[in-house]
């Protein structure tokens, strides 16, 4: 038998983030041992109250198979806690992954410096601009930017990373063939060109309102320092916090405005001794010396990048409240990519059918039905999307979101086409 399949087994039997695996792992040190130990002698260890005692009494390894079929078929990577290339970091941390489900190319994760991105997704525009600047100069110099891909924050942060041609990381609360958020599809596949997609949830999982805070202690294990840029006092960046404390790892967070809602998480972390980050020197020059794939040197000679242009580049979620048809206009300035990665040093993904990205059903009413008035299967102007119950400055404005979103391709002439994928 394929020792792949005990370890699936106890993914699958393990509940996430409990203490179960790091027990059991500690006593017998392998999946096929844990297998094949006596019920009762697993029972006394994880105690026999443990919700997990059923799963792991269920010896059948059908679904085990199933997933390991499927992860052949599809080129899922799939890393074990006993696999060398397991990130040590994680080991370090209470309850690890028993395993880690992958798309794209793995970073050294015991070499390389690892920072974690995160924030609310109601972001501000001041928050927009700090996490795209800040991590594109992390990635800048070497850094790898770890971060959830979700709406907001999460997003901005790896498309920052990405301008600047550096490696991310992007650990998501759903399983590897599910991409949630749906908007972010698009980055996803930017994100596997220089490093990957990674899960502890098994393929076809959705998400669920458990599975989020769960991941969010693999985002702070990666690495080596968190840096939270802005939310609410009760934001789930708070969790994330939190795990970097417990993990011990170094935990910065941006300045924000005074009296600003989304400046409540930030001002408490700093008020508790986060340390204050207004710029990637200030997390660099505590680690440069730990971590010699990091050089701040590299710094003097960055090159900006269009914040705007690479978000719409990569098709990022990252809409503010601020945003209206009075925004300054595109710059035609090329995002900076770094070095051009070559198509064998990508692990392959099928292409797709050109197909309409579509927004959810509950996005934007108005939005929606400016959407729908595009026509398929050509480019069309402004001027014909105004009816009777919208005007020109409405439209422009719900295209903005529409765009903002990934949606539509803004076009030269005032035309707009939806957009592909």
């Amino acid at each position: 038998m394929d020792e792949m399949i005990y370890w699936i087994w106890l993914s699958l039997a393990c509940r996430p983030s409990g203490s179960t695996f790091g027990k059991l792992i500690k006593e017998y040190g392998g999946a096929r041992e844990i297998y094949e130990a006596e019920g009762k002698k697993v029972s006394s260890i994880i105690g026999f109250r443990n919700s997990d005692r059923a799963a792991l009494e269920n010896k059948s390894l059908e679904k085990a198979e199933e997933i390991l079929h499927f992860c052949r078929k599809h080129k899922v990577g799939i890393l074990t806690y006993s696999d060398e290339k397991y990130p040590k970091a994680l080991r370090e941390i209470d309850n690890p992954p028993v395993l880690l489900y992958y798309r794209g190319i793995l970073p050294d994760f015991n070499s390389k410096f690892f920072v974690s991105a995160v924030g609310t997704r109601s972001l501000s525009d001041y928050g927009r601009k700090n996490a795209f600047r800040i991590s594109f100069d992390l990635a800048t110099a070497g850094a790898v930017v770890v971060s959830g891909m979700a709406i907001g924050i999460d997003g901005v942060s790896m498309a920052g990373a990405l301008a600047a041609g550096g490696t991310t990381v992007a650990v998501i609360g759903s399983g590897i063939d599910v991409c949630y958020p749906p908007q972010h599809l698009s980055l996803a596949r930017e994100i596997v060109k220089r490093g990957c997609v990674l899960t502890e949830y098994a393929p076809g999982m959705k998400p669920n309102k458990f599975s989020f805070p769960a991941r969010n202690r693999i985002i702070s294990g990666l690495s080596a320092a968190t840096i939270v840029f802005e939310g609410p006092e009760r934001s789930g960046a708070l969790i994330t916090a939190r795990y970097a404390k417990e993990q011990g790892r170094k935990l910065y967070a941006l300045p924000g405005n005074v009296g600003s809602k989304n400046s409540e998480l930030t001002s408490l972390l700093l008020k508790n001794g986060a340390a204050m980050c207004t710029s990637a020197e200030d997390v660099i020059k505590d680690f440069s010396g730990s971590y010699p794939s990091i050089n701040p040197f590299l710094l003097k000679d960055r090159l900006g990048a269009d914040m705007m242009e690479a978000l719409r580049g990569y098709s990022v979620s990252a809409v503010c409240p601020g945003d209206d048809i009075f925004s300054p206009p595109r710059s035609r300035a090329k995002v900076y990519t770094g070095q051009t990665v070559s198509p064998s040093a990508v692990e392959n993904i099928p292409d797709e059918p050109k197909v309409a990205v579509l927004p959810p059903e509950n996005f934007d009413r108005g939005a929606l039905k400016v959407y729908k008035r595009i026509p398929l299967d050509e480019p069309c102007s402004l001027e014909s999307l105004v009816d009777s119950d919208t005007d020109l400055r409405m439209v422009m404005k719900q295209l903005l979101k529409l765009e903002m979103n990934g949606f539509i391709t803004m076009l030269p002439g005032e035309m707009v086409s939806r957009k592909f994928k």
